[in-house]
């Protein structure tokens, strides 16, 4: 008769926003973080399936005991690792999109310096590791699934958003980019990545997201030259009117 799988404990403490994945622990708990970590070396290391809770323990120089006063499961270690993974880099992209929004340059050259930020920030080999064991966990976990939905549905509006900061310079035309352009950055960024982890071929890697980015900011200059896709400041009810930029093919 097969084992009734173990129920995961509701999120103990609730996230900061709607944006965040619900999480379990205090991350500014300096031995929650160690853990954590250590989980994030093991995981990436030995694949989810592999890593005991013990492993874990050793990796993080605790005890078992000690693992479990934090984390009732394994299963509660693995979702507040992948929010805590996320939380870290969506950080740290962060800061680097508000630095070169403020910097001052042509706006073609803050979204080619955002770009290459961004595709820099995720080359670490055992984040790449880790985001490969989670895609295939949640292949099996449909909670797992809606968690990393939230995730790249959080990813791809931070991504518009700062896009359209870094292109739109403050009093000049401004360009509202599609939904999907946030998309495509985010699926190119991810796929190149991984294509890289599997091939080695960094390379080509690198290559092909410079024309990336090369067609891409070609568009949005051809877009500024064209009036009807630029914002109208003269608006009678004073909303933003800007236009948003058409498919590429478009443009």
């Amino acid at each position: 008769m097969a084992k009734p799988k173990k129920k995961v404990a509701p999120p103990r403490k609730p996230a900061k926003s709607h944006d965040e994945l619900p999480r379990h622990s205090d991350w500014q708990n300096p031995r929650v973080v160690q853990i954590l970590d250590a989980a994030s070396r093991c995981f990436a290391r030995d694949g989810l399936a592999n890593t005991t809770v013990q492993e874990i323990a050793v990796e993080a120089n605790l005890t078992k005991s000690m693992i479990h006063y934090y984390f009732e499961s394994k299963q509660v270690l693995i979702l507040e690792l992948q929010a805590f993974v996320h939380e870290r880099y969506f950080r740290r992209v962060q800061q680097k999109l508000e630095a070169l929004a403020a910097a001052a340059a042509p706006s073609e050259e803050r979204l080619q310096g955002a770009l290459w930020e961004v595709f820099d920030i995720i080359a670490d080999k055992q984040f790449l590791r880790l985001q490969l064991e989670l895609m295939a966990e949640a292949g099996r976990d449909p909670y797992m699934k809606n968690r990393m939905q939230l995730a790249q549905e959080r990813a791809r509006d931070f991504i518009e958003q700062g896009a359209e900061q870094v292109v739109n310079a403050e009093g000049g035309p401004q360009i509202r980019l599609p939904r999907a352009i946030a998309f495509l950055i985010s699926s190119t960024l991810q796929g190149l990545r991984i294509q890289e982890f599997i091939s080695g071929e960094e390379d080509l890697a690198r290559n092909a997201y410079g024309l990336f980015i090369a067609m891409l900011t070609g568009a949005m200059n051809q877009a500024r030259t064209r009036p009807e896709l630029v914002a109208d400041e003269d608006t009678e009810d004073g909303e933003d009117d800007a236009e948003t930029v058409p498919p590429a093919a478009d443009a």
